[in-house]
């Protein structure tokens, strides 16, 4: 199974901004993520084009399976 954590910020511009994290491990507690998202707005490191990251609106882990076949 693979793990995808993903997370949404509200901008500067008032809009909300996503991204996805894959690879995440199945047993991330909310106050990981939760402390990984205030470290991201802190360090200021992304930008979108309606502005940085200034606090969060939501999260979730998604599990993904995938089947493949060998035709």
């Amino acid at each position: 199974m693979e793990y995808v954590l993903s997370m949404t910020f509200v901008t500067s511009g008032g809009d909300k901004a996503s991204f996805s994290i894959t690879g995440v491990k199945e047993s991330i507690t909310e106050a990981e993520v939760s402390a990984l998202m205030d470290t991201i707005i802190a360090k200021d490191i992304f930008i979108t084009k309606s502005g940085s990251y200034v606090s969060k609106y939501g999260a979730q882990l998604t599990e993904k399976q995938v089947t493949k076949f060998d035709l």
